[in-house]
């Protein structure tokens, strides 16, 4: 099967539990973005979702209509502490300098929450060796949706969709509201009120006042004169842009990802007769690029020598600024690293050199260049475009996204541990990597999207299979 028919039974506002009290609360009625937050205004939703199967939701013989209705009670007082998802962006001109800027409304117009049933199967989600995206996508609500609608779309979706034999929790969040930390914190609230059937105060609470190097730098101006000029240069996304492109997950068990780290740091030393501890990340993403590199080379003929490619991190700068913001942080502090390097040389010097490149930004990440960056972006803001793969923007990028540091298995609704973790349509580019917690205590899961031809190259790639056997 490649595509899911989805069958919406109810669709429904949830607010925060308390929001009479929310609403007559003026110290969050608005919420500044910083420049954290601005860069994603042009790019799609944050999509996360896990699955269970149908005995895990059905303990004790629970009925549908209980579950639904316990899912939005649980998700109305898991809003009463983020609240800030059950508002809406806001706009505001400023006729002084023809420019505007964007915030939280926290007016609690409310979370959507969809239920639906789809004829498809868990083996339809985990069994295949490539999922099409027409499996994944319509398991999620807001599809294609751009941050900067967030003033007319709701900032949380949250679509539960029952499968022949399983249950899957699509969640799409509005990206310039919150990062992967923030939103798993949310999600890991919502699965432990529902679990205990407790109105339940997470410890500790969310912060969620913005961070702004001086409190003159709020608001940050737009130069734009009419909100409507924010969307200039962005591409259509609601189409499929990355046609022909699927999805594969590789898991790295704890015992791989030791012998990766070992291997690489091994090589570096013997190389280069210098000590570099190399990350277990760092090892398992140079292990999968260099072999997304080789397969590339061997499928096309005219591959160019001095072709280069981008690698890209994300990297939270929660602890890395000098004082750290608090683990709660509720908003974006992701900070963008990139190192480049030509294809012929990360070939011949393996997958040692190309961990070393990534090692390289990331030890020299410090408090001084975050500070530099967001005072740059504060007086120029930058907004990324969502740019088009079949212009060959991004054909030439791999940039991983995600952490598998994120409790995404601890989400037990009382149904026990999600049997997968899947992610939605956003940024879904050749290449795009997404770094995720492995089910199993210590194990990563990347997913990452290629053709089918560069799929099928890896896979005969003895060099790269042997990662999952050494």
């Amino acid at each position: 099967m490649s595509v899911a028919e989805v069958h919406r039974i109810s669709t429904t506002i949830v607010r925060p539990a308390s929001y009479i009290h929310k609403l007559t609360d003026h110290n969050y009625k608005r919420i500044d973005l910083n420049p954290w937050d601005l860069v994603y205004l042009r790019q799609i939703y944050m999509q996360r979702g896990f699955l269970f199967t149908k005995s895990q939701s059905r303990p004790m013989q629970e009925d549908e209509e209980d579950m639904i209705s316990l899912l939005k009670t649980s998700l109305s007082y898991a809003l009463d502490h983020f609240f800030p998802l059950a508002g809406r962006l806001g706009i505001e001109k400023h006729e002084d300098d023809n420019t505007i800027s964007v915030y939280i409304n926290c007016n609690c117009e409310g979370a959507e929450f969809i239920h639906a049933t789809a004829d498809i199967s868990i083996d339809d989600i985990v069994s295949q060796p490539y999922t099409p995206p027409g499996i994944i996508d319509p398991l999620f609500s807001l599809n294609g949706v751009m941050n900067y609608e967030g003033q007319s779309h709701p900032l949380l979706a949250i679509q539960i969709t029952e499968l022949r034999d399983g249950v899957f929790i699509g969640c799409s969040t509005n990206h310039s509201v919150c990062d992967g930390k923030s939103f798993w914190s949310f999600i890991n609230l919502w699965s432990e009120i529902y679990r205990s059937s407790n109105y339940h105060t997470p410890c500790p609470p969310p912060v969620l006042e913005r961070w702004f190097i001086r409190d003159t730098d709020r608001p940050i101006r737009l130069p734009f004169g009419d909100e409507f000029l924010v969307t200039r240069n962005v591409s259509d996304a609601k189409v499929q842009l990355f046609k022909g492109h699927v999805e594969k997950c590789f898991r790295f068990t704890k015992a791989n990802i030791a012998k990766l780290k070992a291997k690489v740091n091994s090589e570096i030393i013997s190389q280069t007769n210098q000590k570099t501890e190399i990350s277990s990340l760092q090892a398992v993403l140079a292990h999968i690029w260099t072999a997304v590199l080789r397969a590339r080379s061997d499928l096309h003929n005219n591959y160019e020598e001095n072709e280069e490619t981008s690698f890209g991190l994300v990297m939270d700068s929660r602890t890395k600024l000098i004082p750290p913001l608090p683990e709660a942080y509720f908003g974006n502090t992701g900070s963008n690293l990139l190192v480049t390097a030509k294809d012929s040389e990360v070939l011949q010097r393996g997958f040692w050199f190309l961990a070393s490149l990534l090692n390289e930004p990331v030890n020299s990440f410090s408090d001084e260049k975050i500070r530099s960056t967001f005072e740059s972006r504060t007086k120029t803001p930058v907004i990324f475009i969502n740019s088009g793969d079949q212009a060959g923007v991004v054909k030439k990028n791999l940039w991983a996204r995600g952490s598998h540091r994120f409790n995404m298995y601890g989400n037990d609704y009382g149904w026990g541990r999600p049997i997968a973790v899947k992610t939605g349509m956003r940024r879904k580019s050749h290449g795009m990597t997404t770094v995720n917690e492995g089910p199993v205590k210590g194990s990563i899961d990347i997913e990452i999207n290629l053709t089918i031809e560069v799929f099928k190259a890896m896979e005969n790639d003895a060099e790269f299979m042997k990662g999952f056997s050494i």
